[in-house]
């Protein structure tokens, strides 16, 4: 089950380093609150038994009935029958009161029962009798941690740098390894950065989704389409007593901004089996998720995408070779395009448990997955990814980055260099030392959504929603969508869409498409290019302002067989006012007709100048003119002859629509290409 995979996580990377052991816990009950709170004890209880009863004395119990109790004591609680666990410790401390190991398991089983007063106890106790076993230490100051007794998280850390000078006998066995060294200093940080950490709990209006989302078992993992009318979640049903669960995909529609009673994801998206950690494309058109343990599957788990067929979801489909492979491959993240996807992956060639890796699709394939560096990335596990439309702020878990306890969320920005910067806690008002992760931020950046198990829920994991500080915000985008379309039969065609930020000459979007999604961050002036062999270009210009975000651009590019006297407005092409020399922002569009003329060598072409019917006539002729000689000049310099290229003015002598408003006037100062002979 995913979720459990994820949670487990948490306790299993801890020990299994430090054993190279390889344990499978089968008979969890569901009846406690936190499953990470009880694999976290069972961590530490399973690594101190481990060392204990290998190593032998002074750890170890010389009384074998208190072993007997104490053997006893870890299968119950292996089973979660905490209650028989705990008389079983009991029995084996009063039977041996030295007894290390049976403090350490009772001190898990008080953690499983929330009894944090006496896992306390527990805890001293067994430094009491074992001062020499520093990995305790660790694990102790971990427990105040979580707990938030951060000053006495501090001073038991200390103890663990300084355990040698404090035994005059402290053998290798004894102490902790260089792993678990790193593990401490990196815990001892987060204590300090908790320390000074400002707590604006209060500011982010943190709040439950309430009953129509939530219920009294697992949500988790939300994800919406761009339009922000659908929420989309992974629910765990069934569970009592030893009853398997399952996860299936539930949606609820908003209406009047009231979320209405989740239903069932509808279509054969949901099986008898588990579905779960989704990403939701922008224009609500396919979900990628994890399956995992699949026939025909390519790893433990695998990646797969369902598309939305009507109003239902389709059976998924596994994504195949490169994305999947022989290893755990999960928790998608697909951008706003469609075309980067991020997940995490415990493949070789990382840096640590779980990586996050991204792929690029090209032409209908994606790219072999990249890692995505040490920026992102450390020893411990990095994932539960999501990747705002603005292509450039990444949301992730992480319990390797310094952190509250438990697994927290964390944000990096992609520079204009391409690389990521050092992930930002998101800090001690959304990360708590319960485990956060699953973020989802709306494409304005103001309202954020993840999965807690934190007091108060409903269930057990819970759905939030919370204000984004402004600190932490992506770009605020919009996006343009739209369908490429023969413009004599109105049928769909696939072309080629390329998308540039004029100013910067960034390469938003390209690809062979017949419909487009593409997010559009605010503030900048796009162009959008469509092409496709046999058919005139056209070209179209956006320059969305942060009041554009909820007026998204929908255009219909309707591409014309090349024929003689067709006319194309080419919206790329600028000039400063009163002026007539070609802005830098132009070039874009220069290469397409350059394309054009190369790939059709009998085509001659006029470029035509227009202008609006402000000032005088004769001045707007002689501009509109030098304005289609400039073109003309940067065409002949890009290798078109010149015996092939036309051009005049036509003032404001042909208006494309009346001069009535600035609006108006502004489509009628153009710069136009017309077909004069094709061979």
């Amino acid at each position: 089950m995913e979720i459990r995979r994820f949670m487990e996580k948490v306790a299993f990377s801890k020990w299994r380093f430090e054993s190279n052991s390889d344990v499978v816990l089968k008979d969890l009950s569901t009846s406690f609150k936190s499953e990470a709170s009880l694999k976290s004890a069972l961590c530490r209880t399973l690594m101190f038994l481990i060392i204990g009863f290998f190593i032998g004395a002074p750890l170890a119990a010389q009384n074998p009935k208190a072993k007997k109790q104490l053997d006893a004591a870890f299968t119950a609680f292996n089973r979660a029958e905490f209650p028989d666990a705990l008389g079983l410790t009991k029995k084996a401390i009063k039977i041996d009161p030295s007894y290390a190991d049976a403090y350490s398991l009772q001190a898990s089983v008080y953690e499983a029962m929330r009894d944090t007063q006496n896992a306390s106890k527990s805890y001293q106790q067994c430094l009491k009798v074992a001062p020499q076993f520093q990995p305790m230490y660790f694990y102790y100051g971990e427990y105040l941690y979580r707990n938030q007794r951060l000053k006495e998280a501090i001073a038991i850390l200390t103890k663990f740098d300084s355990v040698p000078l404090m035994s005059s006998f402290v053998p290798s066995k004894h102490a902790a390894s260089p792993r678990l060294k790193e593990k401490a200093a990196r815990l001892k940080t987060s204590v300090e950065t908790a320390m000074s950490d400002v707590n604006i709990a209060e500011n982010l209006k943190i709040q439950n989704m309430g009953p129509n989302i939530n219920s009294g078992v697992d949500e988790y993992w939300p994800g919406m389409p761009f339009s922000g009318n659908r929420f989309v979640f992974t629910r765990r049903l069934g569970g009592t007593g030893n009853a398997v669960l399952q996860e299936d995909f539930f949606m609820s529609d908003r209406k009047d901004s009231v979320w209405g009673k989740a239903y069932s994801a509808p279509g054969d998206i949901n099986t008898p089996e588990n579905e779960g950690t989704l990403s939701v494309k922008a224009d609500g058109s396919a979900l990628y998720y994890t399956r995992c343990n699949q026939p025909g599957g390519l790893g433990s788990c695998d990646l797969y995408m369902s598309d939305l067929d009507g109003k239902g979801w389709k059976r998924g489909s596994n994504l195949g070779s490169p994305i999947n492979g022989s290893s755990w491959d999960c928790q998608p993240a697909i951008s706003g395009d469609g075309h980067t996807l991020i997940f995490s992956s415990s493949r070789g060639g990382g840096f640590g448990g779980k990586d996050l890796w991204i792929s690029y699709l090209h032409h209908g394939k994606w790219s072999v997955p990249k890692n995505m560096g040490p920026a992102i990335n450390t020893r411990e596990d990095d994932d539960a990814p999501f990747l705002h439309y603005d292509g450039a702020t990444l949301y992730f878990s992480s319990l390797g980055h310094p952190g509250y306890g438990g697994s927290d969320i964390f944000m990096s920005r992609l520079g204009a260099d391409g690389l990521w910067s050092t992930p930002e806690n998101l800090g001690s008002g959304l990360n708590t030392p319960q485990d956060e992760f699953g973020l989802y931020i709306e494409p304005g950046g103001k309202k954020g959504y993840f999965a807690s198990d934190r007091k108060g829920g409903l269930g057990r994991l819970d759905i939030y929603q919370f204000l984004v500080p402004e600190k932490f915000m992506p770009k605020p985008v919009t996006y343009v969508s739209g369908l490429l379309t023969d413009a004599k039969t109105g049928l769909p065609l696939k072309g080629r869409v390329r998308v540039v930020e004029l100013v910067t000459g960034k390469v938003v979007f390209t690809d062979s498409v017949s419909d487009f999604f593409i997010p559009l961050q605010a503030g900048g002036n796009y162009a959008l290019f469509a092409t496709a062999a046999g058919y005139m270009p056209q070209s179209l210009n956006f320059q969305p302002l942060a009041s554009d975000l909820d007026h998204p651009f929908k255009v219909g590019a309707q591409l014309t067989p090349i024929d003689a006297k067709q006319v194309i407005v080419l919206n790329n092409i600028f000039f400063d006012t009163d002026k007539f020399d070609l802005k830098p922002e132009s070039k874009e569009e220069l290469a397409i007709v350059v394309d054009l003329m190369k790939t059709n060598a009998g085509m001659v072409i006029e470029i035509s100048g227009h202008t609006d019917n402000q000032g005088a006539a004769d001045y707007n002729l002689r501009l509109s003119e030098s304005r289609a000689k400039s073109v003309v000049t940067n065409l002949i310099a890009a290798g078109i002859p010149a015996s092939r290229l036309k051009f005049k003015g036509y003032g404001a002598t042909k208006p494309a629509v009346a001069n009535d408003t600035e609006a108006n006037r502004a489509l009628n100062r153009r710069i136009e290409m017309v077909v004069l002979k094709l061979k």
